[in-house]
């Protein structure tokens, strides 16, 4: 599925929040870690030291990507372009101020999300890192539009590959006592497109007061899944880096979550 898990880390307990997951991905896949940094450790010690402390913290080995003339989330891009089937993994720690309550990008994401053209697997501020990546199971969101549908060749890939379950999920508002037959319809119809793949897939429809906080109340009871989205549903792929809803459940949810960048 992955010949390359690329994550940057510079050997600080910050720069840690992703490499376990990483890690966890890799072996899945058989895949390497590829570590990014774009400090000065270009001396065989400090590069040396550094490997030693990402092998330790990882149980894997690690091969180094140094590009000190790019920014952090630049050089994991750049990175990514030269190495065979990658993934970037890339922590989302750090986007509430004092000022701004509301979650939001750090630079580190939005050079990743505007350059990268590969999977990324975000590790949120509230994802649950102390395991690694528990997976015994997968589920993506669906909202109606094709921009949310173009993650469902993704996440089914993970599925076949993997050997695991697929829940494709939709939110409707929690305050409409009505039927739902369309939307149920929408989600049982691609269930059964993608079940021509992955035989164990499901749906469920979740009643909620919005998207956000549906999503992540589903995962919550999911502890070992992980969820994949698109970067933008409804309203389009022009109005920023990722959606409203995308953004939102990164800042909230305890699971990683795999982006898959709509395309305008």
């Amino acid at each position: 599925m992955y010949d390359n898990v690329i994550v940057p880390f510079d050997g600080t307990l910050p720069g840690r929040a992703a490499l376990a997951p990483a890690a966890d991905l890799a072996w899945r896949c058989g895949a390497r870690i590829v570590i990014v940094n774009n400090t000065e450790v270009t001396d065989g010690a400090s590069r040396a030291a550094l490997k030693s402390r990402a092998m330790s913290l990882s149980s894997a080995d690690v091969d180094f990507w140094v590009d000190t003339n790019l920014e952090l989330g630049e050089a994991l891009v750049e990175a990514a372009r030269f190495r065979t089937n990658p993934i970037i993994c890339i922590p989302a720690r750090g986007g509430r101020t004092a000022l701004r309550r509301r979650f939001a990008l750090t630079p580190l994401t939005e050079q990743v999300l505007r350059g990268s053209s590969v999977p990324v697997l975000v590790v949120g501020p509230e994802a649950d890192t102390s395991r690694g990546l528990p997976m015994t199971s997968l589920v993506a969101t669906l909202d109606g539009s094709p921009e949310s549908e173009g993650v469902l060749r993704l996440a089914g890939e993970w599925a076949r590959e993997l050997k695991l379950g697929l829940t494709l999920i939709g939110v409707v508002s929690s305050s409409n006592e009505g039927s739902f037959e369309g939307e149920t319809e929408y989600l049982r119809a691609h269930t059964e497109a993608v079940r021509s793949e992955v035989p164990e897939a499901d749906f469920e429809l979740v009643r909620a007061s919005d998207p956000v906080s549906g999503i992540v109340a589903f995962m919550d009871g999911r502890p070992d899944a992980v969820l994949f989205m698109s970067t933008h549903g409804r309203g389009g792929a022009g109005k920023g880096l990722i959606g409203g809803v995308a953004l939102g459940v990164i800042g909230e949810c305890k699971r990683a979550v795999v982006l898959h960048r709509a395309r305008s």
